[in-house]
């Protein structure tokens, strides 16, 4: 892992389609100028509006991430921000021509991907660390977080769900840019089919598809394979990374999550930030 903040070398560019407003969208990841941060550029909007990536802008929202209000809200972004925390990039563009970045194959694979493609350029100046000096525990409904002093981000994350398939799942993992890549990336978002009818009345998941999401059925999945049978809490732990990024530098803390929800790890990162020392100087 680097000490040094970094952003991309060059312009890299994915297209696809949003999951929940199942909007088309061109996303592309820009360079940006050290301590500048991660922020999203609406350029489908008039004056191109910023929105940066962090938790003081978040609002809470069913089944996913929301940056703002309004005309200008982002809907969505966990995926995207996980790869660009994963792989430690602190300065960034996120240019998006809708309001919804394009769901892909319902990861963070295809986003570490480009990040990869387009290179990397360290600046000279050091990374913006959160400490977490002393331990806490949050509840946030079903949602349980405890979080204790580590030199690294250290994520435990436990689920449960009544389904056969699924039941008690539980992983840790010591998150860097090779971990991230090769255990958590790839792992897809997923949803129960007694579900599709309500979110869909609701105006989600209008863009999923059974190639883009994990459709679980009474019986198992459905026309799809998992890529791990612990696939579920995987992608559980990839939103936790993508929430966490919120916090505008790199968190190291042992931060375990049961039953995470994103309204949960929002409340989460907001009381980390008040109770750590934030922007602290790698070494």
């Amino acid at each position: 892992m680097s000490a040094n903040r970094a952003t991309i070398a060059r312009p890299v560019t994915l297209e696809g389609v949003g999951l929940h407003l199942g909007q088309p969208c061109t996303l592309t990841f820009r360079p940006a100028p050290a301590g500048s941060g991660r922020n999203f550029v609406r350029i489908d909007l008039p004056g191109a509006p910023t929105i940066p990536a962090h938790v003081s802008v978040a609002v809470f929202a069913e089944r996913r991430t929301q940056l703002g209000d309004g005309m200008t809200a982002l809907h969505t972004v966990e995926h995207v921000l996980a790869a660009a925390a994963a792989e430690e990039i602190d300065d960034l563009i996120i240019e998006l021509d809708a309001s919804e970045p394009p769901v892909l194959d319902g990861s963070s694979e295809q986003f570490v991907e480009a990040l990869r493609r387009a290179g990397r350029h360290e600046w000279d100046e050091p990374a913006p660390l959160l400490v977490l000096e002393e331990p806490f525990r949050l509840e946030d409904g079903d949602s349980v977080y405890e979080a204790s002093p580590a030199d690294v981000l250290r994520l435990e994350v436990i689920i449960e769900f009544p389904h056969p398939l699924i039941g008690r799942q539980e992983l840790l993992l010591d998150v860097t840019p090779e971990s991230f890549a090769r255990d958590l990336a790839g792992a897809r978002t997923f949803g129960f089919v007694h579900e599709v009818a309500a979110l869909q009345a609701k105006g989600l998941i209008r863009g999923a598809t059974t190639d883009n999401a994990v459709v679980v059925g009474p019986s198992g999945v459905v026309s799809n394979v998992l890529r791990w049978p612990d696939e579920f809490v995987r992608h559980k732990a990839l939103d936790c990374v993508g929430d966490l990024a919120l916090a505008d530098a790199r968190v190291r803390a042992h931060v375990r999550a049961e039953r995470p929800s994103h309204s949960g790890t929002l409340r989460f990162v907001r009381e980390l930030l008040a109770r750590s020392e934030a922007s602290i100087p790698a070494t």
